[in-house]
């Protein structure tokens, strides 16, 4: 029985590991703004495969290693097969490459992106539910109340992180259409949405002039002119919309950041409970 929490926590380890090389191998690419699929493009493409594969392989461990020790019912099959969910997804991104900004969508980058969206939501879903599965046994209330923290706290994460995504985007179609952000031309930020693509880095020409990241292409299809408002709408209504957008777009530089504090909390997780059943 002690073997598969073993193989999990390994795993957990070998992938930090391996983002941290991959990280080193792409320094052209912000930790901050840029999200992690972009590393499997370049010098550590396939130290960051390598990785995705760990990841899955510490999360599908966890799910054969838990039937011995929880409860069984309704809850223990559904958190299983969102733990499962996660840990496949996170190996199957290794099979397809995110689309790079600059690059028209591909079938893979579609189903990158996809499939990280499913495996992420999946992922703090079945932490959640199996945390609470081993709160209803007196063997694992104890390493429960750590796991539903951890849980907890990388659901928080992920939201920031979708924001964060989602902020980057608004920021890179406004600069793309000559908007500005801010009310002054300024250096972009890297931005990423939740799959990891970054962004591209625009040449400049002349002294200091104000970077225009690319669209990622999995938003192109939305980065067109902006619905248009009605005309009823109050000018206190606009301007509270405004200030609320704006600090969101704070969130837009350290996008890359969030996704891999959220994605470090779920290993988190599985090392915990690995650990405690």
């Amino acid at each position: 029985m002690w073997i598969l929490p073993l193989i999990a926590v390994a795993a957990v380890v070998a992938w930090a590991a391996l983002v941290v090389a991959a990280q080193v191998l792409t320094p052209e690419q912000s930790a901050l703004g840029m999200g992690m699929s972009g590393l499997a493009h370049g010098r550590g493409r396939v130290v960051m495969k390598a990785a995705f594969l760990a990841r899955g392989v510490a999360a599908l461990a966890l799910v054969a290693a838990l039937p011995a020790v929880v409860p069984r019912g309704g809850m223990t099959i559904v958190g299983l097969v969102l733990l499962w969910l996660w840990g496949g997804g996170s190996a199957l991104l290794a099979l397809f490459d995110t689309d790079m900004p600059g690059e028209a969508p591909s079938r893979q980058g579609v189903v990158h992106a996809v499939t990280a969206l499913v495996a992420y939501v999946a992922g703090v879903a079945g932490m959640l539910v199996l945390s609470l599965v081993l709160r209803s046994d007196a063997a694992t209330a104890g390493v429960a109340r750590w796991a539903l923290l951890v849980a907890v706290a990388a659901t928080v994460a992920l939201v920031a992180q979708f924001v964060g995504f989602a902020a980057a985007a608004r920021v890179a179609r406004r600069r793309a259409g000559g908007g500005q952000v801010g009310g002054a031309p300024s250096a972009a930020a890297p931005t990423a949405v939740p799959g990891g693509v970054p962004p591209a880095q625009t040449p400049t020409a002349g002294p200091a002039p104000a970077a225009v990241p690319a669209v990622p292409p999995q938003l192109a299809a939305s980065a067109g002119k902006p619905a248009a408002r009605s005309s009823r709408s109050s000018g206190a209504s606009r301007s509270s919309s405004l200030a609320g957008a704006s600090r969101l777009e704070a969130l837009a530089p350290y996008a890359g950041l969030l996704q891999r504090v959220f994605v470090a909390l779920a290993m988190l997780w599985v090392v915990v409970v690995a650990l405690g059943i």
